[in-house]
C-alpha cells in the first residue's frame, strides 16, 4: 500500500512533502468546487476545505481510503466521497472548477485518458493541479518505458515527458518544484546510475535519511519553475483549461 494517512507512522520526509503540497493547493480552492481525485485518508481534502473551497468531493478507487478517512485523527473531517477510477470519471462535464491529483498519474495504466477526463469534468476556464515523482532525480538512469523500482507505479516521468501527456488536452500549463537538489547532485546521481541504477536510487535515499535531522514542512514548499532554481525531486503542473473551451497552445 502506498497511501499516506495522518494517524499512521510514515517518514517525515515524505509526510511533509506531501502536507506542503495540499497546503499550497488550498490557496487555489476559495469559492471553487473541487475535486481531490485520489484522496486517500482525505487529510487533503480536509485541507482544500479548510482553504475555503465552495464544496469538495473526495475521489479515490479504493473502498479502504473511504475506511481510514472515518478513523479519528484522519484529518478529513466531514469527507463527502465518491469511489472513481481516474480514466472513468462518475461525474458530468464541467462539473469542477479544481481537480486537484497529486501521485496519481504515475499509478495509472492510461495516463492519457485520466488527462482527457480531467478536462471534461473541468469547467470552462477551471485548473488541474497534478503532481508526479522527477524521475531523473528518484531513478536516475531509468527510461519511462523501464519498469520502475517502486512496485506501486506503472511508469516515471521526466517533466518533458509528463509534459507532454499534459499537453495532449491543456494548452496553458504553468511549472512548480518541491524538494530542489542541485544540478551538482544530478549530475552525480547520472554518473553514479551509469554503473547502477539502484545503487544511484539508494544514494538520492540516503541523502534525504541524513536531512532529517533538520526535515520540516518549509523544505518542501511548492516554488515556480524557472532557469536553474534547482532541480526538483517532485513537478507539479498547474494546468488551465481555456474559457474557451479549447485547448490548443
Amino acid at each position: 500500500m502506498e497511501r499516506l494517512a495522518l494517524h499512521r507512522f510514515a517518514s517525515p520526509w515524505l509526510k511533509n512533502q506531501h502536507l506542503a503540497r495540499y497546503r499550497w493547493a488550498a490557496g487555489f480552492a476559495a469559492g471553487r468546487r473541487v475535486l481531490d481525485l485520489a484522496s486517500g485518508a482525505g487529510y487533503g481534502s480536509g485541507l482544500l476545505r479548510a482553504g475555503g473551497a465552495r464544496s469538495v468531493v473526495s475521489a479515490d478507487l479504493s473502498r479502504e481510503a473511504f475506511e481510514e478517512a472515518a478513523t479519528p485523527g484522519s484529518g478529513a473531517g466531514a469527507l463527502r466521497g465518491s469511489r472513481a477510477d481516474a480514466s472513468r470519471l462518475p461525474f458530468r462535464d464541467g462539473a469542477f472548477d479544481l481537480y486537484v491529483s497529486f501521485e496519481t498519474i504515475e499509478h495509472v495504466s492510461d495516463d492519457r485518458a485520466v488527462v482527457s477526463e480531467a478536462w471534461r469534468v473541468l469547467a470552462p476556464g477551471g485548473m488541474l493541479l497534478c503532481s508526479t515523482p522527477e524521475r531523473e532525480v528518484i531513478s536516475p538512469g531509468k527510461r519511462l518505458t523501464d519498469t520502475p523500482d517502486n512496485p506501486f507505479h506503472v511508469r516515471e516521468y521526466a517533466r518533458a515527458e509528463f509534459e507532454t501527456v499534459l499537453g495532449a488536452r491543456f494548452g496553458e500549463i504553468r511549472w512548480f518544484g518541491q524538494t530542489p537538489c542541485s544540478a551538482a547532485w544530478k549530475r552525480a546521481l547520472a554518473g553514479l546510475a551509469h554503473a547502477s541504477p539502484r545503487a544511484a536510487r539508494r544514494a538520492h535515499q540516503v541523502r534525504n535519511l541524513l536531512r532529517l535531522p533538520t526535515e520540516g514542512e518549509r523544505r518542501h514548499a511548492p516554488y515556480p519553475l524557472a532557469g536553474a532554481n534547482g532541480f526538483p525531486e517532485v513537478v507539479i503542473a498547474v494546468c488551465r483549461r481555456r474559457p474557451d473551451g479549447t485547448n490548443a497552445r
